[in-house]
């Protein structure tokens, strides 16, 4: 009997354990659901920011046509891309990739685009404008981290386009009957050193001109096998394409993208601009 009784509260005492048990779980993966759903609450809003930092629709400019796209890898992400009206008929150009992804990415981002602006807008030159973002971004950055940036400045009229390439991919330009012209390298990343000198470069547009700018995520995606999608394929891709429109091309290269990667999760973020001059 004493056995019995023994065994029983034995058994009582395990099944409370248990209960309490299962209690102190299922409380601790309610906690796990409602912070879930916070952070991801909070990240969204982070997404809604970021995406207002981009241009809300693309300017007409009268003689070109221009498109543009960004797609993050995560809910935000580090490239940007922006379009800047001037003044005396001139728009600035703007495609750029900082070096990391997710959160600490975007606010890098969000700094660096501001800060790109507000020279862009207070210089003249293209120079003047980059040497200065990078003096501010550089004294403002202690994470080591930094932010490649091509920014370029069209004239309508002239057809110029005055570029300084800051470490970034060299954007493309395609040119009926030649093979496209990279627009190399003509300083440092912006935020890598704080007096670093840039050069600055022009080139004349020609009717029916095609102008790629890219980040270095659509290039670098990669398939099962890890093959990445590449420069020869994206070169091909719109070399075939040429006479669609910018948005057009823009689809088709992000389309291409896609299939290459086989349905794989985005590893980089992928920013794409395109523009066209028009035929007279």
């Amino acid at each position: 009997m004493i056995v019995a009784n023994a065994a029983g509260m034995f058994i009582f005492s395990f099944i409370i354990a248990n209960l309490k048990k299962e209690k102190e779980t299922r409380g601790e993966r309610d906690r796990y659901h409602s912070e879930l759903e916070r952070k991801n609450a909070e990240l969204q809003i982070a997404h809604e920011i970021q995406t207002s930092f981009l241009p809300e629709k693309i300017p007409g400019i009268p003689g070109y046509s221009l498109a543009a796209s960004s797609i993050p890898a995560r809910e935000v992400g580090g490239d940007f891309y922006d379009i800047i009206t001037g003044p005396a008929k001139k728009t600035g150009l703007i495609i750029a990739d900082v070096s990391d992804k997710g959160v600490p990415a975007a606010l890098f981002m969000a700094l660096s685009r501001t800060v790109v602006r507000a020279n862009a807008e207070w210089h003249s030159a293209a120079r003047e404008a980059i040497q200065g973002a990078n003096a501010t971004i550089s004294a403002d950055s202690r994470s080591g981290m930094f932010v490649t940036l091509f920014f370029a400045v069209l004239d309508h009229e002239s057809r110029r386009l005055t570029y300084v390439n800051a470490g970034h991919n060299p954007p493309l330009l395609f040119r009926a009957g030649s093979d496209p012209v990279p627009l190399q390298i003509t300083g440092i990343a912006l935020g890598a050193l704080a007096d670093a000198d840039y050069e600055e470069r022009s080139v004349e547009l020609c009717p029916g001109d095609v102008l790629l700018f890219y980040t270095d995520g659509v290039t670098e995606a990669i398939d099962g096998q890890y093959a990445q999608f590449g420069e020869e394929r994206l070169v091909k891709l719109v070399s075939q394409n040429i006479n669609l429109p910018p948005a057009d091309i823009i689809e088709k290269i992000n389309s291409a993208v896609s299939v290459h990667s086989g349905g794989a999760a985005q590893f980089d973020d992928m920013t794409l601009m395109v523009l066209k001059v028009g035929t007279i």
